[in-house]
């Protein structure tokens, strides 16, 4: 893969969007203070921005 590929890429909003949300989402289920419905609904809502970061055109990072 070319590297300019990947720093555009790596430059999406969206994209980081979804990276975060896989990181919050893995230290919310580790974490035995929070209760399970809240991990429930926590992790849809970070799915679902995991979704839109995988969804969109990476290489363009103004537009989907």
């Amino acid at each position: 893969m070319n590297k300019e590929l990947i720093k555009d890429r790596l430059k999406s909003k969206i994209v980081w969007v979804g990276i975060v949300a896989q990181v919050v989402l893995l230290v919310a289920l580790f974490n035995p203070d929070i209760a399970d419905t809240i991990k429930i609904a926590g992790a849809s809502v970070v799915e679902i921005a995991t979704m839109v970061g995988l969804l969109n055109n990476p290489a363009d990072k103004e537009n989907w």
